[in-house]
């Protein structure tokens, strides 16, 4: 029994184990909320903590990066100033909202797009991680924090679209949903509704993996509410995990990590 458990060695990570996904070429993605909490007098991110977002992202080198509440095209120059040229970005347009995702890619040929989803917009990034590797779709999006029932709308929405893009492109889904999913972690300032939260969340389920299931809470009051969904096969999660710590002092949430093998 000893031999036979050094033999086939259990305590190696499963991973290294697994289908042939795992030996394609390394996709790293990142999704950040970088408001502040909601009691705060402008909840949008910050221009001052920029800088620090800037060293955040360049510490950990993603390939690709969803960001959410910013407060405009501005603030994305400033923060890719910060980054010294190693991104490219684009903003969604404002919709009925104050504030707008963004996405950042280290590609210089890659695409973005404008999606509408409800009465706001997310906004997709399509590139390579090598000349002749199947295209990456990014898309940052931010479902709205006090109503379910629009959450499952614009879930359904974005996925929907993220769908049409499939059959041509390996598609991933970052962002904020602020679903409400577990009954004893329902916020008092957030929707109650679980049943649309449920709906859109399994929703999602039906055609994306959820990839950082596992890292835990990612938002103060130890709510799970930033996310990234992948194609449910073609893939190996080498890492999912969250930053804590990182970011300003009065930021609520922390950056989400997923790296996969496709």
């Amino acid at each position: 029994m000893i031999g036979g458990a050094i033999r086939f060695a259990p305590s190696q990570q499963r991973s290294l184990l697994a289908s042939p996904a795992g030996d394609g070429p390394r996709l790293k993605l990142m999704t950040w909320n970088i408001g502040y909490a909601e009691l705060e007098d402008d909840s949008r991110a910050h221009t001052q903590d920029l800088k620090i977002v800037a060293e955040t992202l360049l510490h950990n080198d993603p390939d690709a990066v969803a960001l959410q509440e910013l407060t405009g095209p501005e603030q994305l120059r400033i923060l890719l100033g910060h980054l010294h040229g190693k991104y490219r970005g684009a903003v969604a347009p404002m919709g009925s909202s104050d504030r707008v995702e963004a996405v950042l890619v280290k590609d210089r040929d890659a695409r973005f797009e404008n999606v509408p989803a409800g009465e706001k917009y997310c906004v997709a990034a399509a590139f390579h991680l090598r000349p002749q590797s199947p295209e990456v779709v990014f898309t940052s999006a931010h479902a709205d924090a006090f109503s379910a029932a629009r959450r499952r709308s614009y879930t359904g929405e974005v996925v929907d679209w993220a769908r049409g893009r499939e059959h041509n492109s390996l598609v991933f889904i970052g962002g904020d949903f602020n679903f409400e999913l577990d009954a004893k972690a329902q916020s008092h300032f957030y929707s109650d509704n679980l049943k649309h939260d449920s709906e859109a969340y399994s929703y999602l389920l039906k055609y994306f993996r959820d990839l950082g299931r596992d890292a835990g809470y990612t938002a103060v009051n130890d709510r799970r509410i930033d996310y990234v969904f992948g194609p449910a096969e073609k893939l190996t999660v080498r890492r999912a995990e969250i930053l804590r710590g990182a970011g300003a002092e009065r930021m609520d949430h922390w950056p989400l990590i997923v790296e996969v093998s496709l």
